[in-house]
């Protein structure tokens, strides 16, 4: 039993100082997230498999590590400095397309392992690249050549619309009342519009989003077979920029 209190009590400490160092330090794993990941899983194994460790030193042993988490983290912040030092800096390992032999050996890489961080960033072959530079956290950022560059609208003189964030009103048959608020709309307005694609149990409803270019989207549990969704994409485009017209002359909320 003491087990399961030790277990429980030791995630939810690591639950809060998760929240607590922020999700920069979730996302990235420099050298220094690295350690500290290590040194607080070893401290709640101590707890559960130690009988002389107390659950509660635990504790305070997490939370004063991660105390020192935010104030090196505070440090790093306001001293630009010291953050070569905590963090490392990122290293120009390709320049011109000519790879840094004394970078990448400064780094501790060797050529293996850069070409398996390249085909991880959708680059095949060394000729490729123009630049590459090895981050922190161990990923590599490239630059591909210019004439490899794919080209954009603006290249081609395609002319192109805004486009807007889509955002989500339902999902798993749960009609979410903040996406709702922030398109404008009511609850009454949304089951109008599953009413009118005949869809009356919302636990039928996966998820269903509003983007402002062309209405509202709806992916039901049981989607209709490829045939019937190309034929029920065209009524869709349709009836999403006849919705979008009329909720344009309603105004908000109706």
């Amino acid at each position: 039993m003491s087990i399961i209190v030790e277990l429980t009590v030791g995630l939810l400490a690591l639950l809060i100082l998760t929240k607590f160092v922020g999700k920069a330090s979730l996302s990235e794993s420099t050298p220094f997230d690295f350690i500290a990941m290590i040194v607080v899983g070893d401290f709640v194994s101590d707890a559960v498999y130690d009988h002389e460790t107390h659950i509660f030193k635990v504790l305070f042993t997490i939370a004063l590590w991660g105390l020192l988490i935010l104030l090196i983290d505070w440090i790093t912040l306001k001293y630009h400095r010291s953050r070569g030092f905590f963090e490392s800096h990122p290293e120009v390992v390709i320049t011109n397309g000519v790879i840094d032999r004394q970078r990448l050996k400064k780094s501790k890489v060797d050529m293996n392992h850069l070409l398996m961080l390249l085909r991880d960033r959708d680059v095949f072959s060394i000729r490729e690249v123009e630049y590459a530079i090895l981050e922190p956290n161990g990923k590599v950022s490239v630059i591909k050549k210019p004439q490899l560059e794919p080209a954009t609208r603006e290249d081609m003189k395609v002319p192109y619309t805004s486009v807007s964030l889509p955002v989500t009103v339902i999902s798993d048959g749960v009609i979410l009342q903040k996406g709702l608020k922030q398109i404008h709309k009511t609850e009454g307005w949304l089951r109008r519009k599953l009413k009118e694609r005949h869809i009356t149990d919302l636990a039928q409803v996966m998820v269903a989003e509003w983007r402002e270019e062309d209405g509202l989207f709806v992916q039901t549990i049981h989607p209709e077979s490829p045939g019937d969704q190309s034929r029920g994409s065209y009524r869709a485009q349709r009836s999403n920029a006849f919705e979008k017209r009329t909720d344009i002359e309603k105004g908000p909320g109706h």
